[in-house]
């Protein structure tokens, strides 16, 4: 089966995110809305697997292998598994 798995690559919440901040300072000078953003990158996966949970652990597995982001500073959490 194929499998579509939704991977959030993003700074860690310890880790200065310039680019939330800019989006947040923008959201609150023109349309008011004092809010915290985290910016990130959303990478999608069509993986073949016997299961959801198979391809969320391969999906996982090519992130850390291939360094779809740095492990110092960023997070990669699978967001959505769904049929492709």
């Amino acid at each position: 089966m194929r499998y579509a798995v939704y991977l959030n690559v993003a700074y860690k919440p310890s880790i200065r995110d310039p680019e939330g901040e800019t989006i947040a300072n923008d959201l609150l000078a023109r349309l008011g809305y004092s809010v915290e953003v985290r910016a990130g990158k959303c990478l999608v996966l069509y993986i073949e697997a016997p299961s959801p949970e198979a391809a969320r652990a391969e999906a996982l597995k090519i992130a850390k292998e291939a360094r779809l982001g740095n492990p110092n500073v960023h997070v990669v959490e699978v967001l959505k598994v769904a049929e492709a």
